[in-house]
């Protein structure tokens, strides 16, 4: 599936292994084919409270989430405000050639996708590795139904846009922009990448006009680095904050709060700075009944807010704590849960109901 909302794109490549190897030195990025279809990635697939975090990491990021039936996933974006190259030996074999040095070319009209600047790559754009698949796959999902006789809607019952989840249609996905340059310039330059999703009418947004919200099959949240200024001047939002989840607690301001509820559809906070000295025990132990009742009081207090939870920086091994705290946040009212092994969360309730 090639077919793309960008125009200006128009260039191809018909063998894969030279899109993957592109270096940017050319003015128009290749676009980067991809053969899954919703229904190949999410028939009995069951949509679930995940995050899928670094998503970037994976294989083939997107469809590997998408595939478990994750409902949130997450790409580190970078934009850069002049071109520039990077110049480097590469040590490393294939295993069908080994490139003794290699030059790589970034362009300032692209938003790219990757954890540090030094492993970039110029194919993995934010057009290539997310906006473009899903933008198809929501087109696919919300197909015009006309009447043969007389050109009317056939469409019968609710009319509202499908998400992308074959047996959910009606699960949002949630799709996270970590911000790794400068805010104002990067949210400048992700503006028109979501216009087609806009002029569709694929996304929740909010007007301050009517101090209402849309809801829609793609939510778009910012999190990183924050263009607060720019994103909460503007009349209609269709990208939202990441909210602070720390500040939802017993003793928080109403209005602070009130403020947070427009400019968020989620409140995020770390283990860390969420449980404060009591941090330190979690890193080799299960979380004791008064750090649970403390990260359910924000969950609680986030939920009066209408908006959902999720929890970051939590420990990445060994893998029998990290399944104790997984299961012990879902308990405690979290809505979307960080994971960085799909497989294993995907397995982790019903293998925790067998055991017992």
């Amino acid at each position: 599936m090639i077919s793309v909302f960008k125009q200006t794109r128009d260039l191809h490549y018909n063998n894969d292994s030279s899109i993957l190897q592109y270096d940017g030195s050319q003015q128009q990025t290749p676009i980067k084919p991809f053969n899954y279809t919703i229904e190949g990635l999410t028939r009995d697939v069951y949509p679930k409270p995940l995050h899928s975090h670094n998503d970037y990491w994976r294989h083939n990021p997107l469809f590997d989430a998408l595939s478990i039936g994750a409902v949130s996933i997450e790409s580190d974006i970078w934009h850069f405000p002049s071109n520039y190259s990077l110049k480097r030996t590469t040590t490393e074999t294939s295993g069908i050639t080994t490139t003794p040095n290699e030059t790589l070319y970034f362009n300032s009209n692209e938003v790219y996708v990757g954890h540090n600047q030094v492993f970039l790559h110029p194919i993995n754009t934010l057009f290539n590795l997310y906006l473009n698949p899903i933008y198809q796959f929501l087109e696919y999902s919300n197909p015009k139904f006309t009447n043969d006789n007389d050109g009317s809607n056939a469409l019968l019952g609710d009319q509202s846009k499908h998400s992308i989840f074959y047996n959910d249609p009606e699960q949002q996905l949630y799709l996270w922009f970590d911000i790794k340059t400068n805010p104002n310039d990067t949210y400048d330059a992700l503006k028109p990448l979501l216009q087609p999703f806009i002029d569709s009418n694929y996304l929740t947004y909010y007007s301050s006009t009517e101090d209402k919200i849309y809801q829609g099959p793609l939510v778009l949240t910012i999190t990183g680095n924050l263009p607060i200024e720019k994103v909460s001047a503007e009349p209609v939002r269709y990208t939202f904050l990441d909210g602070p989840l720390s500040f939802f607690n017993s003793s928080a301001n109403n209005d602070t709060l009130q403020k947070w509820s427009k400019l968020s559809q989620v409140a995020s906070g770390s283990i860390q700075g969420l449980l404060g000295n009591d941090y330190n025990s979690t890193l080799r132990n299960n979380f004791t009944q008064e750090q649970k009742s403390k990260l359910k009081s924000y969950f609680d207090i986030a939920h009066k807010y209408n908006l959902k939870t999720r929890i970051w920086g939590d420990i990445t091994w060994p893998w029998n704590l990290v399944d104790s705290h997984l299961l012990d946040l879902y308990q405690a009212g979290t809505d979307l849960l960080n994971v960085d092994d799909l497989k294993r969360a995907e397995a982790l309730f019903s293998w925790t109901l067998t055991r017992n």
